[in-house]
């Protein structure tokens, strides 16, 4: 993980050198057009105001939760040593619900965009690889309430809490997954002859990120989208980032910092774009 001050120059640097905000200067219809129907739309419709006050409400949430964190995490985490049954010395992570949203869970600017980006393409099949506490998961499910929609996450406290949250907007198209993404991924793709939007929020090593893009691709499709958060997160994140956004069957890359969006159209000229948003 790059320390808060790598981190903020970064930001800057994309904030100075990132261009197309408004479309200006794309050549390609397909990215101008989603720049101006999708990334410059600020307007919040009753479902996603719903899902901005559930954010809200349980991003102050003092709930306190202790749980084996599994893969690189991407939020700050207290880790006490507690004795297992056995009387073994076990390594837990103790932190609060809130304190996941805030550290580690989309923000509304980056989960409106999800949202919009779903109710564009009005994806059937969905795959979230990383529910966390259902944050995102919100985002993606109100946004595409008749897919068929499956999100997997190792840890089952999390996923507790990602189901009181859909279960509060009455949302019934989620299928919860608790797996380690190794071995529940490939047991999940086999369900599905094809997928059309994956959100990648898990194991956050370029390994594991570039291994989970490989499989998925077994499943992609001319309209598939793949998004890919915190891209510039650390080191081996951009490394995988850079490694993916090159192969032969990815279209259009679109870095917009914190999240990686990436199409699969071959009728369109190929293009990487760093978008400021």
């Amino acid at each position: 993980m790059l320390s808060s001050i790598q981190f903020a120059l970064k930001f800057l640097k994309y904030k100075i050198f990132a261009k197309h905000k408004k479309g200006h200067g794309i050549h390609s219809p397909f990215v101008f057009d989603l720049i101006n129907n999708v990334f410059k739309d600020r307007k919040v419709d009753n479902d996603l105001a719903k899902i901005f006050l559930l954010h809200h409400k349980y991003k102050h949430s003092k709930q306190a939760l202790i749980f084996d964190e599994k893969g690189a995490g991407t939020h700050q985490q207290t880790k006490s040593k507690l004795k297992s049954r056995n009387n073994q010395n076990i390594q837990k992570i103790s932190t609060t619900e809130g304190k996941i949203i805030r550290n580690s869970s989309v923000t509304k600017k980056y989960g409106a965009l999800i949202y919009r980006l779903v109710k564009y393409f009005n994806p059937e099949n969905i795959l979230e690889i990383g529910t966390s506490v259902g944050i995102s998961t919100l985002y993606i499910a109100q946004g595409a309430p008749e897919s068929k929609f499956t999100t997997i996450e190792g840890v089952e406290e999390k996923i507790q809490i990602a189901r009181k949250l859909t279960r509060a907007e009455h949302l019934q198209n989620i299928e919860f997954i608790c797996n380690d993404f190794d071995s529940g991924i490939p047991k999940i793709l086999k369900k599905f002859n094809t997928l059309d939007f994956i959100f990648f929020d898990g194991n956050h090593t370029q390994e594991a990120t570039e291994s989970y893009f490989h499989l998925c691709l077994k499943k992609a499709h001319n309209n598939s989208v793949f998004i890919f958060d915190d891209i510039h997160w650390s080191s081996d994140m951009e490394r995988a980032w850079n490694t993916i956004k090159k192969h032969e069957k990815v279209s259009v890359s679109i870095d917009l910092f914190r999240l990686g969006i990436l199409f699969f159209k071959p009728e369109i000229t190929k293009g990487h774009y760093k978008i400021k948003f």
